[in-house]
């Protein structure tokens, strides 16, 4: 560390606090020079030149004469940088070309030149601190080939603040040596040296727990940030969901509502108009009732079921089950009496018994077998499998020939609400194959979709032949958990 004028190091740095400070340190510097019949170069600020000037003559040096000699001379320093910068960064070749005529012309007849520069401090004032460092680097390839002392100027107060320390410490690995800022530097006495040295300890400590604690701060916000993000985001899933809840049932539950009342209202009218009852009419109004009847029923009964899969309080009745009569009987209520062929059913003999919820798992065969008529063109046969799988469980698969779902929507069918098939097609709430895969995975089983070359859609559920139920469904008879 130097603490005054400097002459023996190739490349120091000065760090100041008042300009009259600095002023003294380089017109101590530019003397030496001078008294030595070498040369001095200063590229500064113009006050600091017209101040240096005062300070050089008021020793009773002859600047013009020494200038006139090639002995002296003071340019801009924001105009020397001008001619040095390219892309907004120094380049070497403008360095090497402006500064090293400079340097050529003032070293003339072997004279050791001394420069005072400021240019990295006007970079580094001007936010530019990445290019205050390539200069920095630029003057030490310049002492590589030619032989000068180099006296370089940065304010402390450019450094205030944890934010330039990767800064500073850069600025002071390009340096033979730093010089400290006069507060510390005019220090005589080594106990006052020693005592400044602590303090500064302690403040770098200090500085650093204070910087350790707003990191932590703000470590801290960010993650409340993000949670706060998180959160906002699932509110808004939620609403999503909500309210495409609300637009699907309006829609589906309304539908059924409709025609109860038009038959009702139908049927008043007849009886009103007539004061009789046709038997066949009544038969048939009343059938259209009993159908939308069920559909509302079976529409409220998903609903109930989404509500017990949320809550965990979904029950299941834990019995021995023969998976073949059951699955048959499901395919014979569904057979159409036009065309009873289309349903196709096959099983293996004896057939898997797994343990289960009957009525459960006939809500999941039910639900396939209603989605492959649906979608299914008339006539289009529907087939109807039970067997084992290769693990020694049940396999249930249904297969149709009918629409098929398309590439881009196949991995969204067993999310909730989701329709494969909208327009002409939707019928539903999107509820059955959500309900269907939780139903399954509660058995320990599993549900997916396979979709043939030759068209339509085939689901296999697999079931384990003594299913490991999930214990929020198990239980050892029904309950009604609403």
């Amino acid at each position: 560390m130097v603490s005054g004028p400097v002459v023996a190091s190739g490349h120091v740095a000065r760090f100041y606090e008042s300009d009259t400070s600095l002023v003294d340190n380089v017109a101590d510097f530019i003397r030496g020079a001078l008294h030595r019949a070498d040369a001095g170069v200063v590229i500064a600020t113009p006050e600091h030149r017209a101040a240096l000037a005062d300070e050089l003559q008021g020793h009773g040096l002859n600047l013009a004469q020494a200038e006139a000699d090639g002995r002296f001379l003071a340019v801009d320093a924001q105009q020397t940088l001008g001619r040095l910068m390219r892309d907004g960064a120094p380049a070497f070749d403008l360095v090497s070309d402006v500064l090293g005529t400079v340097l050529d012309g003032a070293g003339h007849g072997g004279r050791r030149v001394h420069v005072f520069g400021e240019m990295v401090a006007l970079l580094k004032a001007d936010g530019n601190g990445r290019a205050a460092i390539q200069l920095e680097q630029h003057w030490n390839r310049l002492q590589d080939s030619r032989d000068f002392l180099l006296f370089c100027a940065y304010p402390l107060g450019l450094f205030n603040g944890s934010e330039h320390a990767d800064e500073l410490r850069q600025v002071c690995r390009e340096h033979a040596a730093i010089v400290p800022a006069e507060s510390f530097s005019q220090l005589q006495d080594e106990i006052d040296r020693g005592q400044a040295i602590a303090l500064l300890q302690q403040k770098a400590l200090s500085l650093e727990a204070e910087i350790a604690r707003r990191e932590a701060a703000e470590q801290q916000l960010r993650e409340a940030l993000q949670a706060e993000r998180v959160a906002r985001r699932s509110a808004e899933d939620a609403l999503m969901v909500r309210n495409q809840f609300l637009s699907i049932a309006s829609h589906e539950l309304r539908t059924p509502l409709a025609v109860l009342s038009g038959q009702a209202q139908l049927a008043v009218r007849r009886f009103v108009r007539t004061g009789d009852l046709d038997p066949a009419r009544v038969s048939q109004a009343l059938e259209a009732i009993k159908g939308q009847a069920d559909k509302l029923t079976r529409l409220i009964d998903q609903l109930l079921d989404v509500s017990r899969l949320d809550t965990g309080k979904l029950a299941l009745e834990v019995s021995e089950v023969d998976l073949v009569p059951l699955v048959q009987r499901i395919v014979e209520s569904a057979r159409p009496p036009r065309d009873p062929e289309r349903l196709c059913f096959s099983a293996e003999q004896p057939g898997p018994v797994i343990r289960g919820d009957a009525l459960r798992l006939e809500q999941v065969v039910t639900n396939l077998l209603d989605n492959a008529v649906k979608y299914s063109p008339s006539g289009e046969q529907i087939e109807v499998s039970v067997g084992s799988d290769p693990n020694g469980g049940a396999e249930i698969a249904v297969r149709d020939h009918g629409l098929g779902i398309p590439r881009d929507r196949r991995e969204h069918i067993f999310e909730r609400f989701y329709q494969a098939h909208t327009g002409a097609h939707r019928s539903g709430m999107g509820l059955g194959l959500f309900i269907s895969r939780e139903i399954v995975e509660l058995h320990g089983g599993a549900i997916r979709a396979e979709f043939p070359l030759d068209g339509g859609t085939r689901f296999v559920v697999r079931l384990p032949a003594h299913a490991s139920l999930s214990s929020a469904g198990a239980t050892g008879s029904r309950q009604s958990s609403d």
